[in-house]
């Protein structure tokens, strides 16, 4: 299975492949969070923030369990923080989207890989989502200034 559209029009899609598709996701936004806490500027930390409960749409249909997804918040010593929030496996013309949001700034970082591949990390800011860029060191160190 490659994309949103084949996950939810297929007749084969069965309860084992939404739970490998969620738990698939979870460790994605584990590894994009430990990048991301591995690219921190001087000052800056993070630090795990509350779970998020995932239950979406497919996992329903499917009968599979609501799953606590983890957050991250990014701090500094001036006391500024950005948090980083899961926000949907199943998403048009993604693979999964984590909103950061930082002093009223809104970003979406959206996996463009299809399922099950390596993640391709893209983030555009919310009022221009077709402006994309690759995430990097650079990109958060930019976010963060």
């Amino acid at each position: 299975m490659g994309t949103v559209l084949q996950d939810v029009t297929s007749e084969s899609i069965d309860a084992e492949h939404i739970r490998r598709r969620v738990d698939d996701w979870e460790d994605r936004v584990s590894a994009l969070f430990d990048e991301f806490g591995d690219w921190l500027p001087d000052g800056w930390e993070a630090r795990a923030g509350g779970r998020v409960e995932m239950n979406e749409e497919m996992m329903r249909k499917f009968g599979v369990a609501p799953k606590r997804m983890p957050t991250l918040e990014l701090r500094n010593r001036e006391g500024q923080v950005a948090r980083l929030v899961p926000r949907g496996l199943w998403i048009v013309g993604g693979n999964g989207r984590v909103d950061l949001k930082r002093d009223g700034h809104h970003y979406l970082v959206v996996d463009m890989a299809e399922s099950f591949d390596t993640p391709d990390w893209q983030v555009a800011a919310a009022e221009k989502r077709c402006a994309r860029e690759a995430i990097s060191e650079d990109w958060l160190r930019r976010v963060l200034k």
